[in-house]
């Protein structure tokens, strides 16, 4: 569907019947906009517009299941041709390619630095990362003695075990996007769903938080990926394996992309994003009760319960798991 026709729908869903002018407001699109939403929906069985002059949902099952057959339909062709172009590459180019030239491994903690302060410093459009273990690694010296970086690496990228990038990816490296995912039980350790693990990123950073992340790693502009060997530990030489352009890379881009749009959105203490109604948002998330919020924003219960209900009033729907979907597809916690 067409980014208006997304935008209507749920709202549509979450209401009793609106008219044109009430969902142009509450989308943020214009009456023509909408209107014309509403006839794609219509068109795709979807929406109905009764006598009333009022816009009213068709039951999903009706619409969106033949759109999700379709689509079921469109990924088993792709990927039958997937398998088939795979045979056929490997047939014609196997044995072209040495894998040292796809994989390479960095070992030591002052080689693992140089590296990883190349590759970032080398990022031109973005830095795409994973970092199960949030902002607080301990940084490594040579010969795995963990202790304060030494010598001109330090103020720069830091070899950081489990817990990944993050100091690298924070400070000292070109004014990239940065999109991070962290793992749900970090944010949760901290009572207002924004962890002291995030403070070593800058603020216009885009961070979402995944149940489980499958390993650490960064992607540098898509055509370079790092992976750390040994997440789980702090082994006496560390291991970093430099991905680059092949079929695993294109796996490891896949995986972040999958992982990420699955991903919450947070909103951080002293971003642009970062204010009292992002941060009920974002604890809201979390599963906080109105107790928890309270506390940790310092205001009374009755005050977060009054904003709660203010934010579902604007964004038109019953109840708060409806006012999280609305906010995480409305960009109010990004």
């Amino acid at each position: 569907m067409s980014a208006p026709a997304d935008r209507v729908y749920p709202l549509l869903v979450a209401t009793r019947g609106m008219a044109v002018a009430e969902l142009a407001r509450q989308a943020g699109l214009s009456a023509e906009a909408a209107r014309a939403a509403c006839g794609e929906l219509a068109v795709r069985g979807l929406a109905r517009l009764d006598p009333d002059g009022r816009w009213y949902p068709r039951p999903p099952h009706e619409g969106l299941l033949p759109l999700l057959t379709r689509a079921q339909e469109q990924l088993l062709r792709g990927r039958e041709l997937f398998d088939r172009l795979t045979v056929e590459y490997q047939q014609v180019h196997e044995g072209h390619h040495r894998v040292e030239e796809a994989v390479q491994a960095v070992q030591g903690a002052e080689a693992v630095r140089t590296r990883l302060d190349a590759v970032l410093r080398g990022a031109r459009a973005e830095l795409l990362v994973f970092a199960p273990g949030g902002a607080q690694p301990p940084e490594v010296e040579p010969h795995g003695r963990p202790g304060p970086a030494a010598g001109p690496a330090a103020g720069r990228a830091h070899w950081a075990g489990g817990a990944g990038f993050f100091r690298a990816v924070g400070s000292g490296v070109p004014a990239v996007r940065r999109q991070v995912v962290v793992e749900r039980a970090v944010v949760a350790r901290q009572p207002d769903g924004a962890p002291d693990a995030l403070d070593g990123l800058p603020p216009d950073a885009e961070v979402r938080a995944a149940d489980r992340l499958p390993v650490p790693m960064c992607l540098a502009d898509r055509s370079v990926a790092l992976v750390p060997l040994g997440a789980g530990a702090a082994p006496a030489e560390p291991v970093m394996l430099v991905v680059g352009a092949s079929g695993l890379l294109d796996a490891l881009v896949a995986l972040f992309e999958g992982v990420w749009s699955g991903a919450v959105p947070l909103a951080r203490p002293g971003s642009e994003g970062g204010g009292l109604q992002q941060r009920i948002l974002a604890m809201l998330v979390m599963g906080s009760t109105d107790a928890a919020m309270a506390r940790s924003l310092g205001v009374a219960i009755r005050t977060v319960q009054r904003r709660i209900a203010a934010m579902q009033r604007a964004a038109g729907v019953d109840n708060r798991i409806q006012l999280v979907w609305h906010a995480a597809r409305n960009g109010w916690l990004d």
